[in-house]
């Protein structure tokens, strides 16, 4: 099979087309992973903000709290200086005061 002058007038730009054409094809593909790791990363970095951002509202929450009880017990004090002092034990917010050790 061969081709004639005016066939190939217009064949070779439309093979031309062709391959710019599956070019794009196979760029598109490569672009939605890239889009869908770029997605994934962005995620990832929001969710290590919020934790972070969570932790810090305990914080900031614990030392309120600290704060309040500080100063409730310095106007318990200032009212009783004539009877002995009691301190409360400070309890962490998250860890217990037993010991298991049935383990």
């Amino acid at each position: 099979m061969s081709l004639k002058a005016i066939e190939m007038q217009v064949a070779l730009p439309r093979t031309h087309d062709a391959g710019k054409l599956l070019e794009q094809m196979q760029q598109r593909g490569q672009l939605q992973h890239d889009l869908a790791s770029l997605s994934v990363k962005r995620e990832e970095e929001k969710k290590k903000n919020s934790v972070i951002k969570h932790e810090q509202k305990d914080v900031t929450r614990f030392q309120k709290e600290r704060h309040r009880e500080e100063q409730s017990q310095s106007q318990q004090h200032g009212s009783n200086k004539g009877k002995q002092k009691h301190h409360p034990k400070e309890q962490h917010p998250y860890k217990g005061t037993r010991v298991d050790y049935s383990g």
